[in-house]
């Protein structure tokens, strides 16, 4: 075939899709995919490419900027994702094999940026050997249904997003439950999470990153989170006042309540009270 670009060898392939009107309003879709063989002289630079890219480097390495400006060089056996809606650069400069998606659709971005805040740009090591198994199916998957590829695309990135592997599981979860048992024992009382942090030995940060790992909240969204939970269970099956079930449920005031509760849930506790189930 024709030499796609400057640097990309033979043998590269390129194919682009087009999304159905419903695959682009529901749907997460992959936009365009490639796999590439490039020498040292494979460069691109561009403003933007609305979607997310993803780079599993197969051989060689693969440089690119990341959102700092600053270059960082992804090896072999690694998976690079970028946010292509901002300026993004990348290159080889060497022999260099990979896979590549451009993929957008419903919170894409959104995922990019907590993958980036979990991650950093580059998935390596043990976070990879799932992802890149979950990469390859969706990246196989351009002959299905759009909402079987979708629903591929979305357990590669939650995958991304919450970075949970073999390795770390066991211990990383057993701590976590403890503070979940802990949180559930003490709810009418302070838990912060350096209370939390104390109790099970570790730093505040560490239990930060290990919260958001295995729940998706941080400690102090989880406390919020299960007392408004207990609350509402209280509103529905008992005759306790409002400021009775503040206090049960943790809060110091009942305006704190009543303030969190609507926050959460767009009414008052009253209101929700008054619900039928």
């Amino acid at each position: 075939m024709k030499q796609i670009d400057k640097g990309i060898l033979e043998n590269s392939v390129i194919q682009f899709f087009s999304s159905s009107v419903l695959a682009k309003k529901l749907y997460y879709n992959i936009l365009c995919k490639g796999h590439f063989f490039c020498d040292g002289n494979y460069h691109l630079s561009r403003d933007n490419y609305d979607s997310i890219l993803l780079v599993l480097v197969r051989d060689g390495t693969f440089t690119f900027r990341d959102g700092k400006g600053e270059l960082v060089t992804a090896q072999k056996n690694s998976m690079v994702i970028l946010d292509c809606y901002e300026p993004h650069e990348y290159y080889t400069e060497a022999y260099a094999e990979f896979l590549w998606m451009h993929i957008d659709g419903a919170n894409c971005r959104d995922f990019c940026k907590e993958i980036i805040n979990l991650n950093g740009n580059i998935i390596k090591g043990p976070a990879y050997i799932k992802a890149e198994k979950l990469f390859s199916e969706s990246y196989d998957s351009t002959d299905a249904h759009e909402g079987e590829i979708s629903t591929l695309i979305y357990r590669l990135l939650v995958n991304l997003s919450s970075n949970i592997t073999a390795e770390s599981d066991s211990k990383g979860k057993l701590t976590v439950t403890k503070a979940r048992e802990y949180i559930a024992e003490h709810l009418d009382e302070e838990i912060t999470t350096g209370i939390l942090a104390d109790e099970l030995h570790i730093s505040p940060t560490h239990l930060s990153r290990l919260f958001r790992q295995y729940t998706g909240f941080s400690p102090y969204d989880y406390v919020i989170a299960v007392r408004i939970s207990k609350a509402k269970e209280y509103l529905l099956t008992t005759d306790k006042s409002i400021t009775d079930i503040a206090y049960l449920t943790g809060f110091n005031s009942q305006a704190n309540f009543i303030y969190c509760f609507k926050n959460h849930e767009g009414m008052s506790p009253g209101k929700f009270r008054k619900l039928k189930f």
